[in-house]
C-alpha cells in the first residue's frame, strides 16, 4: 500500500514518485523490471490518486532518466537513481 499525505505541502505526484523512486533504489524494482501499471498503482493508493497524478509521478521519473515507458508494454526502470551523499 502506498500512503500519500493529501494535506502536505509536497504534490502528491512529487510524493508518488518519492516513493516509486525508493523502491527503485532499494531493488523492489530492478533495472529492466516493469513498474505497476496506472491502474495498479490507483489500487496501492486507495483511489487517492488520479490517473493524471500518476502520470505526472511517472513523467517525473522518466525525466530523470529511471524509467522508459514502452508503447502498450508498461512503464520500466532503465536505471538507479543516484545516492545521496
Amino acid at each position: 500500500m502506498i500512503e500519500l499525505d493529501p494535506g502536505a505541502m509536497t504534490p502528491m505526484y512529487v510524493q508518488l514518485a518519492n516513493v516509486l523512486r525508493e523502491r527503485i533504489r532499494r531493488g523492489e524494482v530492478p533495472i529492466g523490471r516493469r513498474l505497476p501499471s496506472q491502474s495498479e498503482l490507483e489500487a496501492e493508493t486507495g483511489g487517492v490518486v488520479s490517473r493524471r497524478t500518476i502520470k505526472s509521478a511517472l513523467e517525473l521519473l522518466a525525466a530523470e532518466g529511471l524509467v522508459r515507458g514502452v508503447q502498450g508494454k508498461g512503464v520500466f526502470v532503465i536505471a538507479l537513481p543516484p545516492t545521496a551523499e
